[in-house]
């Protein structure tokens, strides 16, 4: 028998994991989630039903409730970026855990996860289920397959990194460009689109798309830097890259150019050495 929180979430349309969301599929989405959520139902249970990420459902519940949809989120929130910009918690410091600041600062188990996922979903956290909740720099998120963090003992740990790196996010707006999904001279999806389509931070979707910005492929205007568009000769600027990084021995096509050719994925380790563990951003 389907449970009340469910029947919110009848008649959505299928999404593929990895593909552009339409932007008013996307509100459907995070009207549905939201009352889904008010409902009774929990993240991981709502994504399992809709089968995607439990970071899109976070992102699609703080697009649609923020940190009001949990008294006190953004009580902790402000709480823990205070301790964060004070040097309390420096970047590379697990923080407390959740249930430990819960107790802590006298509220709910609900506030503190809604108040991390709001801060991981600024860039300046990233969570690792079951090991904790790293400070990261939001203007230089962590792009290798490591990192190293120190718990409040001061034992430094290393985790490992499977989720989505800025190098993959670039892979695929250059490929998009290449295929035509963005086109040039248009403008390609808000970094809050692109995140929760990631399932990853802002800080790592900005600084993905900071070197595409450098190289002139993809032009930002506004003061606001809110409009981002791909240059109108974005496909030759990047043909010009892959010649130039072509050796002699091997020359590059003049009529066929890999989209990948322009930065592999960087490849993920499965070291499973002690004290290390795997960091994917949620």
């Amino acid at each position: 028998m389907m449970q009340t929180w469910q029947q919110h979430l009848r008649g959505l349309p299928v999404h593929t994991p990895g593909a552009v969301m339409d932007p008013d599929v996307r509100a459907r989405y995070a009207e549905a989630v939201s009352q889904a959520f008010k409902a009774g139902g929990t993240e991981r249970k709502i994504a399992a039903h809709i089968g995607c990420s439990s970071q899109l459902v976070s992102h699609l519940l703080d697009r649609s409730e923020g940190l009001g949809s949990a008294p006190g989120a953004e009580h902790v929130a402000r709480i823990l970026r205070a301790r964060i910009a004070d040097g309390t918690y420096r970047v590379g410091d697990v923080i407390p855990s959740k249930p430990r600041l819960s107790v802590e600062l006298g509220v709910s188990p609900r506030a503190v996860r809604r108040a991390v996922a709001w801060l991981t979903g600024q860039g300046i956290t990233a969570t690792r289920a079951g090991r904790g909740t790293v400070v990261v720099d939001p203007d230089a998120p962590p792009t290798g397959s490591t990192l190293q963090v120190r718990r409040p003992s001061g034992t430094v740990e290393t985790w490992h990194r499977s989720g989505v790196h800025s190098q993959h996010i670039r892979d695929t707006v250059r490929a998009r460009i290449w295929d035509g999904t963005y086109a040039e001279g248009s403008r390609i999806p808000v970094t809050k689109d692109l995140v929760a389509e990631f399932g990853t931070t802002e800080g790592t979707v900005k600084y993905a798309l900071k070197e595409l910005k450098a190289k002139g492929i993809l032009t930002t205007t506004g003061a606001r830097e809110d409009g981002t568009f791909v240059h109108h000769s974005a496909r030759s600027r990047m043909a010009s890259v892959v010649d130039s990084q072509t050796t002699p021995a091997q020359p590059a096509s003049k009529h066929v150019v890999n989209p990948q050719a322009a930065g592999a994925k960087p490849g993920h380790s499965n070291s499973k050495e002690a004290g290390s563990a795997d960091l994917s951003p949620r």
